[in-house]
């Protein structure tokens, strides 16, 4: 659904303590969902789901009128937010070991400006990514104390905490976007976001990624969630060489709900993961 500030209705909830926020935020639209940790059976309420157009001169702003025009989400409740950061990259933590020294390598590759980069560990990994210049900040003063998650390590910490006794290639597949996180036995081998204009460049990107890792398309396995047209068309197509190929298992409650993949996958994540400012 689409609301806007005239529109909306707050939800009737009672004590929020006995409630979480979960918010998705991307370069084209905002989500919230509230889950309610006293009774984790009850269904995820929908707040809000708002679109906008890409354009990264108007992404901070859309997102601030986006929040103020639904004020319950500044309610005082446990939070966990999930920025959608195609523009992410991974270090080994042994090369991330200061500010300075992270702000330099993310600055090789992308702009970046100030105070902006977060930074999210994930194993022996650091996901360093940057969403929107003056985002930090303003999640910094309008949601204290929430838990701040890069899309790709939401991915990457849940697909290895499920482990698999082969290869397994988890593709989550958005609008013009594909996420895509390799694990092999709990090692995090890949974790990115690649763009894609025609349905073909999907099965490209898969088998790129086989050639890269020399992976054996008989001895591994391939997990498709997202849209649900190009989820089948890509299935079909990689059933031809690889073995397995299904859907992935996501939180059925995040499901009914409609909860994008990385905010669904927030749904069995308290406070595992360890977020830090850069």
């Amino acid at each position: 659904m689409n609301e806007t500030g005239s529109t909306y209705q707050a939800v009737r909830i009672g004590d929020t303590s006995d409630w979480r926020l979960i918010c998705a935020i991307s370069e084209t639209g905002i989500q919230a969902y509230l889950k309610n940790t006293a009774n984790p059976t009850e269904e995820v309420i929908t707040l809000f789901d708002q679109d906008w157009e890409r354009n990264p001169d108007t992404l901070l702003s859309n997102i601030e009128n986006a929040v103020y025009d639904h004020p319950q989400v500044l309610d005082d409740f446990s939070a966990d937010i999930v920025l959608t950061a195609p523009r992410a990259i991974w270090v080994p933590l042994e090369y991330a070991d200061d500010d300075e020294g992270c702000d330099s390598l993310y600055s090789r590759i992308y702009p970046l400006a100030g105070d902006d980069l977060f930074a999210e560990e994930v194993a022996d990994a650091l996901c360093l990514y940057c969403l929107a210049p003056g985002l930090k900040a303003f999640l910094g003063r309008t949601f204290p104390g929430a838990r701040i998650h890069c899309h790709l390590a939401v991915m990457a910490r849940s697909f290895r905490d499920r482990g698999a006794d082969m290869p397994t290639l988890f593709m989550n597949i958005r609008k013009g976007e594909v996420d895509m996180t390799l694990i092999d036995r709990r090692r995090l081998l890949l974790s990115a976001t690649h763009f894609w204009h025609h349905p073909e460049d999907l099965e490209y990107h898969a088998y790129n990624v086989l050639d890269v890792y020399s992976l054996d398309p008989k001895e591994m396995q391939i997990s498709l969630a997202g849209l649900r047209d190009e989820k089948a068309a890509l299935m079909t197509a990689l059933r031809k060489r690889i073995a397995y190929v299904m859907n992935a298992m996501l939180p059925s409650l995040g499901v009914k709900a409609g909860m994008p993949l990385q905010a669904a996958m927030l749904l069995r994540v308290q406070s595992q993961s360890k977020t830090t400012s850069r």
